[in-house]
């Protein structure tokens, strides 16, 4: 018997290669004056706004260009957004980049509308009234935060990662345009991917994981299990950068559902420790996570083995769910992931307990499929420290 699941509402979502040029046409639509178009230094300089600022243009949309966001947000420059948007009189927020862009938008846009200071919005539906009109638009395929409710911060003075989960956060819009991912370099473009895997993959074992969340995640595995390798290798294939951006949003719109499970848990740690890109993190982590989390997700593991693997693999083999964690560990190894944290970012067993604690108070060990306290996380961290 099928039981009993809630699926969240979620912004209307525009996917297609070109679609990013009709974004003035809906920012009018939706009654956005002077909208912020908010992004990140690299992608204003690289040109990636160009179809955008164009059909602002066209549409006869002024817009105010903040192009100074900063990478993994931190709380002390949500402040600073929100100064730019009110001293502009914008009326309406888009957001192209990554996640960190999309990120800022909707902190910035939850102290426009309630006031305050970020840190009084952690944790889940704090936010009592939602963000201003609200266009997102990413350029990478890896963190769905177009489509999710969440914005994660840092929090400088505790030094570590804080979400904001709420309803109040979501989008207007997602613009989800394929061919804004052409000009990626390819460690960003792996990571992002592996990022997006990640996503599916422990959104699928979740405790609240549905039949409605769970298609949405093995049609995303297929897509960047098919299409990961073409994609990294030219990040402008259409037919590839096609398939891994639905990949992106269809698992962004499952976990914001479900939640997430330890991989996210032990990767916020060791970023704030030793830094790097949070999906080439995840990408570590990932399978050993998998195999830790094999007990309660055999059955799971083993639907992903033809997506992930030997596409002729039977899930009725015994040795299909192992089959799945060895095709995550061949992929990532495939598209450039670093083996182990020593060989990515570095590694020292001196903050280990310290990021093992903090792991284990990450909020993602609830919906995680198996228990994880300290002792595992450490384990864990050993596991991929090589």
């Amino acid at each position: 018997m099928i039981q009993p699941f809630q699926i969240t509402r979620g912004p209307r979502v525009r996917y297609g290669r070109g679609e990013a040029a009709f974004v003035g046409e809906e920012a009018k639509a939706l009654g956005m004056k002077r909208p912020m178009l908010l992004t990140d230094p690299d992608l204003s300089a690289a040109g990636v706004l160009e179809p955008i600022i164009e059909g602002m243009k066209k549409a006869g949309v002024d817009f105010a260009l903040y192009d100074k966001a900063e990478p993994n947000p931190s709380d002390e420059s949500i402040p600073l957004t929100r100064a730019f948007y009110e001293s502009h009189g914008c009326l309406g927020i888009i957001a192209v980049g990554g996640g960190s862009a999309i990120d800022t938008a909707k902190a910035m846009g939850t102290l426009l509308s309630n006031g305050g200071k970020i840190s009084d919005y952690y944790g889940v539906n704090k936010p009592p009234k939602r963000v201003p009109l609200f266009i997102a638009v990413p350029t990478t395929a890896g963190t769905g935060s177009e489509v999710t409710r969440a914005s994660i911060i840092t929090d400088t003075e505790r030094k570590v990662k804080a979400g904001i989960h709420s309803e109040m956060l979501y989008a207007d819009l997602a613009v989800v345009d394929p061919a804004l991912l052409a000009r990626l370099p390819r460690p960003v473009a792996a990571g992002a991917l592996m990022d997006a895997l990640t996503h599916a993959i422990e959104s699928a074992g979740s405790k609240y994981s549905g039949p409605w969340t769970e298609a949405m995640c093995m049609r995303a595995i297929g897509l960047i299990g098919q299409h990961a390798r073409r994609f990294v290798a030219d990040p402008a294939d259409p037919e590839a950068s096609g398939a891994v951006s639905l990949a992106s949003t269809l698992a962004g719109a499952s976990f914001t559902n479900t939640g997430l499970g330890i991989v996210h848990a032990l990767t916020h740690p060791y970023f704030m420790t030793f830094g790097g890109h949070h999906g080439t993190i995840n990408a570590i982590l990932l399978a050993p996570v998998m195999r830790f989390n094999l007990p309660a997700m055999r059955e799971k593991y083993a639907q992903m083995a033809p997506l992930l693997a030997d596409p002729s693999t039977d899930p009725r083999d015994p040795g299909a769910a192992e089959a799945a964690i060895e095709g995550v560990r061949a992929l990532g190894r495939d598209v450039g992931i670093a083996p182990s944290f020593r060989a990515y970012c570095g590694w020292s067993d001196e903050p280990l307990d310290m990021m093992a604690r903090e792991a284990a108070k990450s909020a993602t060990v609830q919906t995680n499929p198996v228990f994880a306290g300290p002792a595992e996380m450490k384990r864990l961290y050993l596991e991929c420290a090589g």
